[in-house]
């Protein structure tokens, strides 16, 4: 995989302080509720989930927060949030001299351009920048757009205190580079009810995060149909598709009466396999992201999902979980094949010192759940740091 994350550091948002990662191809994050796990696939959506917001709000889509300041570490939004790969940086923090916060998203390639020409230090350590060179840095990078060739990669956008865009001297909510967004990896994926699944966006792959080109992608996917028509199948069902209308159908056949009833009418957990399946068929050199899949799901259709995520071997996986279902049918299908073994990692996410703070399960603990059947979700504190006697 081209595009896999192979380090990953959040610092700063929300709970999370600091934080690092060495991911492999399917990571999965487990830990008690309410300790930071949504948190870490919320920071991972500011690599590049900004290209497909839908709504007039920062980020409005893929992280939840009233106030923008509320996604800052203790709602300090001088703590600037910095999201770091070996491909990407993007920082979020207040403008110099300004109330507007500034959200940067740029690609190594650009950093390279960018100081080549500025001669500015790396921003790689931006506590060694001052505010003055990084205002400038700021202003120079809005205008990359202009200056640099198509292959520069960059989002720019500024930001009132509400999450309201506000970038001067721009008609766009978001200053992108000219590279098409399917050169932008990540994809968050957030399961709703009741979306309009007939939108075009000329996508190969289904739209995040709500997989608004769902029929475009069932139609242009034989393999998902025919997974579709599979599960349909033992209650006599089959989908239809209206092409006039670009709207999607069961249909039954009662008695020689051909029957019809709207897909959002078909069982909830139905419409999340078939939305989670999608996701992985349709992509190609993916970090995708899925926050507890599993939810609402009949077991049956959780081991599948778990299936599919092991087989998608051109995509790299994160997912937040609380299924002992989900985890065991990964653990089964990776740890039992030595070449699948060294490409998953399990991340047990706890709160200590009131900050988020995650420790990797080393290949042998991972072996260990697997080999003595230990419920991981029951015997979470065996995997975390003891806690200091009181």
């Amino acid at each position: 995989m081209e595009n896999a994350i192979n380090t990953l550091r959040i610092q700063n948002f929300k709970s999370i302080k600091d934080v690092t990662l060495q991911p492999r191809r399917v990571n999965l994050i487990i830990g008690p509720p309410n300790v930071g796990k949504s948190n870490i696939l919320e920071a991972m959506s500011l690599l590049g989930g900004i290209v497909y917001e839908q709504t007039d709000k920062f980020m409005g889509s893929f992280i939840r927060y009233e106030e923008l300041r509320h996604i800052f570490y203790n709602n300090i939004m001088t703590n600037t949030i910095k999201i770091y790969t070996e491909k990407q940086k993007v920082l979020l923090g207040v403008k110099p001299y300004d109330s507007r916060i500034i959200y940067l998203n740029v690609d190594e390639h650009t950093q390279d351009e960018f100081f080549a020409r500025t001669k500015l230090p790396r921003v790689a350590l931006p506590e060694q920048v001052d505010r003055s060179l990084l205002s400038n840095f700021f202003e120079e990078t809005q205008r990359l757009r202009y200056d640099f060739s198509e292959q520069i990669q960059y989002a720019y956008s500024e930001i009132d205190e509400s999450g309201a865009y506000k970038v001067p001297g721009s008609p766009d909510s978001v200053v992108l580079s000219t590279t098409p967004k399917n050169s932008w990896p990540i994809k968050p994926y957030l399961f709703s009810h009741n979306t309009d699944i007939s939108k075009d966006y000329g996508y190969i792959f289904l739209a995040p995060p709500k997989g608004g080109n769902l029929i475009s992608i069932i139609q242009s996917s034989a393999l998902l149909r025919r997974e579709i028509a599979r599960m349909l199948k033992p209650s006599g069902q089959q989908l239809l598709l209206r092409m006039n209308d670009r709207s999607l159908e069961v249909i039954k056949d009662f008695d020689g009466l051909i029957i019809s009833h709207p897909y959002s009418s078909i069982a909830d957990t139905l419409q999340r396999i078939i939305f989670y399946l999608a996701a992985i068929e349709s992509n190609d050199d993916a970090v995708i992201l899925f926050e507890e899949p599993e939810a609402h799901s009949y077991p049956q259709y959780v081991s599948m999902l778990g299936q599919r995520i092991v087989e998608s071997q051109n995509n790299q996986f994160f997912v937040a979980t609380h299924s002992p279902y989900l985890v065991t049918e990964i653990l089964e299908q990776m740890t039992r094949n030595d070449t699948l073994d060294t490409e998953l990692a399990i991340f047990v996410a706890y709160y200590e010192d009131y900050q988020t703070k995650v420790r990797q399960l080393t290949n042998e603990e991972v072996r260990t759940i697997r080999n003595d059947a230990v419920d991981v979700f029951i015997n979470m504190d065996r995997f975390t740091p003891a806690a200091p006697d009181a």
